[in-house]
């Protein structure tokens, strides 16, 4: 797949083909322990081949605070169905229009009806920047700490 349509890059450049999943019987405690373990902000929900819907850390804070049971409640009860998608094919801008749009931090990367990877408003902004942001900040780190050890207090 190419990178770039028309002079703009695409999603399939971005994206994370890995994709984090839990099934929608799957409790609240289960789901918050998911998105730990695979170090993520969004889970697809699967039924199956297909997803069913997307749950996100904000959804999961939400149901808690809510006062819903995370040992008790399911993930078909807070979940987005049928959430916003793009394709591999989608410009970046427009991916990131959408996303702001919807006040989203994360779209499902769907091929012809099929899950194929997701895409998160820190990649989106990355890609636009044209850096990669994650090893900049890996980078930056031992110095920033450094500088708060320097200070006095610190």
């Amino acid at each position: 797949m190419t990178s770039h349509v028309e002079g703009k890059r695409v999603i399939a450049s971005v994206m994370i083909g890995s994709v984090a999943s839990i099934g929608p019987n799957a409790t609240l405690h289960e789901a918050a322990t998911a998105l730990q373990t695979a170090e993520v902000g969004t889970l697809a929900i699967m039924d199956g081949p297909q997803i069913a819907g997307i749950v996100s850390e904000r959804d999961l804070v939400r149901a808690l605070s809510e006062g819903l049971d995370p040992d008790q409640a399911r993930v078909e009860e807070i979940m987005t169905r049928d959430p916003r998608y793009v394709t591999p094919s989608d410009p970046v801008d427009t991916a990131l229009g959408t996303m702001l749009a919807a006040r989203i931090r994360h779209l499902p990367v769907l091929d012809e009806g099929e899950l194929v990877g997701i895409v998160s408003i820190r990649d989106l902004a990355a890609a636009l920047l044209g850096r990669d942001l994650v090893s900049e900040f890996e980078a930056s780190r031992p110095l920033a700490i450094e500088q708060e050890l320097a200070r006095p207090g610190g």
